[in-house]
């Protein structure tokens, strides 16, 4: 057995740290590492109290490949952001396992620092940066613990106290270093780039509509995008958050199914690219911070125009970002909602393909009742206008009703849904709208996006998730353009004007958002209050501190300071940290140690050392009164001088005397009585 030099203050305070650093990761990892962390914890804790021995070589070997193989099954052979976490924490606790002196525990704490700072690359909010402050506190306990007297049990309560003490000082103490840093410390770019992306696919629009396929985002309050205008903030009903365009229309097992043509998927990019002036009537600015999506269309009101490099319009009224969003992007849009769009007419191409519609079915034209309908509505009026406002109407007059339970649809599933079921979600409406329209040979497609958002009262900005997913209709029409008509709107005007919810049942009701959203609360006053509170607190965590980038940073260097400062600001940071460097270096080298302790510790490894052979050394969870009672049993005929020896040690180390010439002398009696003691015990060991 080797000796264990690890201070028990050490253990319990690295145990609570590495809980604190593993639980909001396994949010994101395979449920069998938490049957991994509680065996190990367990495992440790039993050692601890000396139940249990440490794992032999061939139970390390097994449950390393036990890992690893679960590391690679989970990962389904692929590497990726949880694979590659997963295997560091595995590592990590593995560690814990053998953690028997000062270097092991150094291994273990900046791991589990590391793997702190991992957890940010999933969750970067205000209560996750806080819950971080906690985990680094313990971690520090940990690592002070590391440095305190290795054999004193009785103070063992004492020294934990000491070590958050010293830890909670420590942390207070960095916190100006922090600001400092964080307001001055220039924002470099990565010096590579690794694009490791997470193996889980993000919940959100698809570049492909069938319907129901919207209402399944209904179950999902996951953030998409937050959103404060400039001056006052215009109605709800005209929130509509456009990043789709579907003008590719086919039946896929006699069901509909939208896509994109890519006919108008030419970019003009900032600052080239069209931009309305900005006193022009109606138009509004704005500035949107939108969660990572790992694609590349952004969102904006109709009439939508770049504003920032790197962003740029399409034909059809698109703002795209040039690479995909794996992270959190802010931009700022300027929209011009009463715009006329394509009001000169469209190209033969672009005319031909949002007139579009499948030729044939396994039984010939598909949806044969809906065509008739748009043909009778086609010969009843006599311009586009009055056909598109009349095959409106058919919806509120023939009683269709809003739900997220639609019946399964068929083959034929738009004749089902207009002459049979009629009751459906967002992207219903809209397929059967465009399908009538191109029916009679009218131009008109899909938009699909957002539409409303939650305002904040305190804030003012609006917060956008996915249950607020909506899809709507573009007609075109002859000196006009592309008129936005939403027919969800003619059956459910209070899912426009006041949102999802209102527009519901009350047994739908509850299907919104998740299950253990704070939303399903809302209809308490001081809960639904305090639910918006939080959300201004992370608007303005998420506005103020992790968009905190290059320009801004300059920006409000040059308000507070002028030009040039942040320059020169990089010169005095490291003049600065190299004269700290420095001073903490000679004052480390030239202050005295405290010889009334490093003398008995040096002796008291030396003595673990010394009885090594005999199998007898001290235990990780032993007291020196413990260990007093063993040796005396194992070696009865030196019981006394054993005895007399360790009351001597234990009244030496429980003794408030301050250091003085006499406290030395015992000091390096009792080193000496221990080292004849370990020559007795081994001679011992050898006679027998």
């Amino acid at each position: 057995m080797s000796a264990i030099n690890f201070p028990r203050s050490a253990l319990i305070w690295l145990m609570l740290a590495i809980s604190s650093v593993y639980l909001p990761l396994q949010m994101h990892l395979p449920l069998w590492m938490g049957l991994v962390f509680i065996s190990v914890i367990v495992w440790r804790w039993m050692m601890h109290l000396g139940h249990w021995p440490f794992p032999n070589n061939i139970v390390k070997v097994v449950v390393v490949v036990f890992a690893i193989t679960a590391v690679l099954v989970s990962a389904k052979g692929r590497f990726h952001l949880e694979s590659a976490t997963s295997f560091i924490l595995v590592a990590s606790l593995l560690k814990v396992l053998e953690i028997k002196n000062q270097r092991d525990g150094y291994i273990v704490i900046f791991i589990s620092m590391f793997l702190l700072a991992v957890n940010f690359i999933f969750e970067q909010g205000i209560f996750s940066a806080l819950y971080s402050l906690l985990a680094v506190w313990l971690l520090l306990a940990a690592l002070v613990g590391l440095h305190q007297t290795l054999y004193s049990d009785q103070q063992l309560s004492k020294n934990l106290r000491r070590a958050g003490k010293t830890s909670g000082q420590i942390l207070l103490l960095s916190v100006p270093v922090m600001l400092v840093l964080f307001l001055l410390f220039p924002r470099l770019g990565p010096l590579w780039s690794l694009n490791m992306q997470s193996s889980k696919a993000k919940t959100g629009l698809s570049d492909t509509m069938s319907p129901g396929d919207i209402a399944d985002l209904s179950n999902s309050d996951e953030l998409v995008f937050r959103v404060k205008f400039e001056g006052s903030t215009p109605s709800p009903d005209t929130w509509y958050w456009r990043g789709l365009v579907l003008d590719s229309y086919q039946e896929v097992n006699g069901k509909a199914h939208w896509s994109m043509s890519g006919v108008l998927d030419h970019i003009d990019w900032y600052p080239q690219s069209w931009l309305p002036d900005e006193n022009a009537d109606g138009v509004v600015n704005y500035r949107i911070i939108q969660e990572a999506s790992d694609k590349k269309w952004l969102f904006g009101l109709r009439g939508v125009a770049a504003m920032e490099s790197g962003i740029g319009m399409t034909k059809d009224d698109r703002i795209v970002h040039k690479k995909k969003l794996h992270q959190r992007k802010e931009y700022a849009v300027r929209s011009q909602p009463a715009l006329k769009i394509a009001p000169q007419g469209l190209r033969i191409p672009v005319r031909e393909q949002n007139v579009k519609l499948p030729s044939s079915s396994n039984d010939g034209l598909g949806n044969p009742k809906s065509r008739l309908l748009a043909q009778q509505i086609f010969l009843q009026y006599d311009t586009d206008a009055k056909r598109m406002q009349n095959a409106l109407q058919y919806y509120s007059r023939n009683n269709f009703s809003y739900t997220l339970k639609p019946d399964v649809m068929l083959e034929n599933d738009i004749d089902e849904f207009l002459f049979e079921k009629r009751a459906g979600f967002c992207a219903h409406f809209s397929s059967s709208f465009v399908f009538l329209m191109r029916s009679m040979d009218i131009p008109a497609r899909v938009v699909a996006g957002y539409q409303g958002g939650e305002l904040n009262p305190d804030s003012g900005h609006i917060t956008v998730r996915q249950y607020d997913a909506h899809a709507w209709v573009e007609v075109w029409l002859e000196g006009q353009g592309w008129v936005s008509v939403d027919p969800t709107a003619q059956v459910a005007p209070d899912r426009i004007s006041q949102g999802l919810r209102q527009a519901l049942s009350e047994s739908e009701e509850s299907l919104v958002g998740s299950n253990f959203s704070l939303l399903k609360l809302s209809h308490l006053p001081w809960l639904n209050s305090l639910r918006f509170q939080l959300d201004q607190l992370n608007y303005y965590w998420h506005k103020t501190v992790l968009n905190f980038n290059k320009n801004k940073q300059s920006s409000l260097l040059k308000e507070w300071f002028g030009n040039g400062f942040l320059k020169k600001s990089l010169y005095a940071l490291a003049a600065i940290f190299t004269v700290l460097f420095f001073t903490v270096a000679l004052v480390i080298l030239w202050r005295k140690p405290n010889a009334a302790e490093s003398v008995l510790m040096k002796t008291l490894r030396q003595f673990d050392k010394k009885i090594l052979a005999t199998g007898m050394q001290r235990r990780e969870s032993e007291g020196l009164s413990d260990y007093s009672q063993r040796l005396q049993q194992q070696y009865p005929q030196h019981s006394e001088s054993i005895r007399r020896l360790f009351d001597q040690l234990q009244s030496h180390y429980f003794s408030n005397a301050k250091a003085s010439v006499d406290l030395e002398k015992r000091e390096r009696l009792l080193a000496k009585n221990l080292l004849q003691l370990a020559r007795a015990l081994a001679k011992h060991k050898k006679t027998a």
